[in-house]
C-alpha cells in the first residue's frame, strides 16, 4: 500500500508572500529586518500622502518634502541619496551622480514624461543578490513615481482651470468697464461719479478689513452701480431744475433696471445683487424692495454710504456740490437708521483721521 501524501495548508493559495519574495531576492533577510523594511516603506507612502494632504503651498513644496522623506525607506538609509527631476527643476538630498548604485522610475502625466524619481547608494554593497536594492524597494520607487505623476496631472488641470477663470474674469471686468462708460455717457453731469464711488467704497472695505476677493467684487459693483440709468430718458438725467415726483420715480427704477441688465451674467461676485441693493436702507425705507439692513449684503451697505457721500459732494444740474462736511453730517445723523453703523464709522475715520478727499 502506498503511503498517503500529506498536503500542507497555505493561507496564500500556495503563492509566495511579499515578504518571501523580498527575502528570496535579498538572499534571505532576517525576519525582523525584513519586517522593519516593510514598515519603513509603508511609512514612506503614508508620509507622502500626509505631505500632499497637508500642503497649502506649491507643487515645489510637495516635491521637496517628498524627496527628503524617500531615503528613510531604503535598507541602507544612511548612505541613500534621493533625487526628483521635473523638467529643468531638480530636488535632491545629495549628489546622486557620485552614487555607486542607482535605480530610477519615470514620472508620467497624461502619457507625457515629466521627470524621474531616483535613488542611489553612496557606497558599494556587495552580496549574493544581483542588485543592492530590495525587490520591494523597486515596487516602492514605481509607486512613488506613479503618485507623483497623478499629482502633476492634477496640478496641470488646476493650472488650466485657473487660466480659464482668470481669462473669464478679465472679460467680465472689460464688460463692466464698457457698461460703466455707457451709463456716464448718458449723464454727463455725473461723469466720474461711479469711479468716485468705487474708490470710496474700496477704501471703506479696506478700512473694514475685508478680504481681497471681496474687495475686488465690491469695487467692480460700485463702478457700475448706476448702470440702470441707461434706461432713464436722457432729458430727465440732465434736467437743470428740480425733478417732479413722476420723474423721480423713473430715476428710482435704475436700481432694478441695473439688476435686470446684470443678473444673467455669471459673475464670480454678487455684482447684480449689490447694484440692486445700493439704495436700500437699514430701516427698510429704501428702494426698490424695502429690504432691511440685516438682509442686505455688506457690500451693498458699503456702496450705499459711498454713493450718498459722493453724490452730496458732487455738483448736480439743479444744485452746487454740498461738500464733504454736509455729506458726513448726513451719514452721522442717520447712522444705524439709514446706514450701516460700522460702515459709517469706517467712512468717518477715512475723512477725519486719514484725510480722505471726496472725489467731486
Amino acid at each position: 500500500m502506498k503511503a498517503a501524501i500529506k498536503k500542507s495548508y497555505s493561507p496564500n493559495g500556495g503563492r509566495p508572500t511579499p515578504l518571501q519574495v523580498a527575502t528570496k531576492a535579498q538572499a534571505t533577510l532576517p525576519f525582523e529586518l525584513a519586517l522593519t523594511e516593510r514598515t519603513k516603506e509603508l511609512n514612506c507612502l503614508q508620509q507622502m500622502e500626509q505631505i500632499i494632504a497637508a500642503s497649502e503651498g506649491t507643487l515645489d513644496d510637495i516635491l521637496w518634502q517628498t524627496v527628503e522623506a524617500i531615503p528613510k525607506a531604503w535598507l541602507h538609509s544612511a548612505n541613500t541619496v534621493a533625487r526628483i527631476t521635473k523638467g529643468s527643476k531638480v530636488y535632491q538630498t545629495g549628489d546622486l551622480d557620485r552614487c555607486q548604485s542607482v535605480q530610477s522610475a519615470q514620472i508620467k502625466a497624461n502619457d507625457h514624461l515629466y521627470g524621474l524619481v531616483e535613488v542611489g547608494y553612496t557606497e558599494r554593497f556587495d552580496g549574493a543578490a544581483k542588485s543592492p536594492f530590495l525587490a520591494e524597494e523597486r515596487v516602492l520607487l514605481d509607486t512613488i513615481a506613479i503618485r507623483l505623476g497623478s499629482l502633476i496631472t492634477r496640478a496641470i488641470a488646476e493650472e488650466e482651470l485657473i487660466k480659464t477663470l482668470k481669462e473669464n474674469e478679465r472679460l467680465y471686468k472689460k464688460l463692466l468697464t464698457v457698461l460703466g462708460g455707457m451709463a456716464e455717457m448718458r449723464d454727463p453731469y455725473t461723469a466720474g461719479h461711479q469711479q468716485s464711488v468705487d474708490k470710496l467704497a474700496l477704501a471703506i472695505g479696506v478700512e473694514l478689513g475685508l478680504p481681497v476677493r471681496q474687495l475686488e467684487g465690491l469695487q467692480l459693483a460700485a463702478s457700475v452701480h448706476d448702470i440702470g440709468k441707461i434706461m432713464v430718458p436722457a432729458e430727465i438725467l440732465c434736467k437743470p431744475t428740480k425733478l417732479t415726483r413722476h420723474e423721480y420715480d423713473l430715476i428710482k427704477d435704475h436700481a432694478q433696471a441695473g439688476y435686470d441688465i446684470l443678473k444673467d451674467v455669471d459673475f464670480p461676485w454678487p455684482i447684480a445683487r449689490i447694484v440692486l441693493e445700493h439704495h436700500e436702507r437699514m430701516d427698510g425705507s429704501g428702494y426698490p424692495n424695502g429690504i432691511p439692513g440685516d438682509e442686505q449684503l455688506l457690500e451693498s451697505r458699503i456702496v450705499a454710504v459711498a454713493d450718498v457721500v459722493q453724490s452730496m459732494c458732487a455738483h448736480r444740474p439743479y444744485r452746487a456740490g454740498l461738500g464733504s462736511d454736509a455729506a458726513l453730517a448726513e451719514i452721522t445723523k442717520n447712522r444705524g437708521k439709514l446706514y450701516d453703523p460700522e460702515v459709517v464709522d469706517a467712512c468717518l475715520r477715512l475723512f477725519n483721521e486719514k484725510r480722505y478727499v471726496c472725489g467731486c
